[in-house]
């Protein structure tokens, strides 16, 4: 009992020094100036999560990526993000790679329900949607490097976006937002991806779900040689609740309290999953803790003028 209480303190000393560690190399970095220029986190809605439809306002952060393919005249919005300023967009970077035959040449802000535009919930009506053209595009350097790891990318609009009770940015992560979740620990995931197992249909309004942290063992069921990497999350693994096709480079949220209220905070990036979703088999999320910095460079870098 007292190797085991001891081995207890060893771990939470090491993970209490990783954290300070990180907020460290951050703490004050210039990025947070331009970042602390915009409220952040706060949701328009007052829902408890747990339910399948998100309520109007609820995730003001979340974008979709639009894809063009040659002989469409509509776009194919195959991936999410997350809004992190008015012109700076979070997402995974395998969402980024343009195919044979697809482009990615739009992001989507203040979506709802796809099929509706504006988009009104018990008679309050949100602003139109507002499309941008992208910027620039930055991929993480070790990108798939090794196969599957470091899935982040960050996005510049060509020009701010409006922002409004609907279209918010989300906060990254500070000081103890950077300690890493517990086992069992709920977060929560949402997009507009496939909502049933058995077809490719995509969802008309957006959806979100509880996620728990598993351990990252679990994660090492994927093939090719596939391990978790400290710098990734492995979440999920219950029957029916996942991210799923067309949810890739969503956001994966955690509320925190804060002396200006509850706000919603960016913790990791959905990255891949089992290919049948929801059959109890966890899913993959790129840290943002631990690619805080290469964040804050990239903001300072990959600026756009007002």
């Amino acid at each position: 009992m007292i190797l085991c209480k001891w081995i207890w303190i060893f771990l939470v000393f090491c993970v209490s020094h990783i954290k300070t560690d990180l907020w460290r190399k951050v703490e004050n970095h210039p990025a947070w100036k331009i970042l602390d220029a915009f409220e952040c986190g706060f949701s328009a809605s007052d829902r408890i999560i747990g339910g399948l439809n998100a309520a109007l306002g609820q995730f003001p952060w979340i974008v979709r990526l639009g894809y063009h393919t040659p002989g469409e005249s509509e776009l194919d919005w195959m991936c999410g993000g997350a809004l992190i300023t008015d012109k700076h967009v979070v997402t995974a970077a395998h969402c980024v790679q343009n195919g044979e035959d697809f482009t990615l040449t739009t992001i989507r802000v203040g979506e709802h329900n796809t099929k509706t535009n504006p988009d009104c919930e018990l008679h309050v009506c949100a602003p139109p949607i507002q499309d941008r053209s992208i910027k620039a595009i930055k991929s993480h350097p070790k990108y798939n490097k090794p196969e599957f790891h470091n899935d982040l990318a960050l996005i510049v609009l060509d020009r701010p976006v409006q922002l409004n009770d609907y279209v918010v940015p989300i906060c990254l992560p500070r000081g103890d937002q950077l300690s890493a979740p517990r086992l069992g620990e709920p977060l929560t995931a949402a997009g507009w991806g496939t909502m049933n197992m058995t077809t490719e249909e995509r969802a008309k309004i957006l959806q979100y779900v509880a996620v728990p942290i598993v351990k990252p063992e679990l994660c090492n069921l994927f093939g090719g040689g596939f391990k978790v990497a400290s710098t990734e999350i492995c979440a999920g693994a219950q029957h029916n609740k996942d991210a799923c096709g067309g949810d890739s480079g969503g956001p994966l949220m955690k509320v925190f309290d804060t002396p200006d209220g509850p706000k919603n905070v960016l913790v990791g990036v959905v990255s891949f999953g089992p290919t049948i979703c929801g059959i109890r088999k966890p899913g993959v999320y790129t840290s943002v803790p631990h690619f805080l910095k290469w964040i804050l460079d990239n903001v300072m870098n990959l600026q756009v003028r007002k």
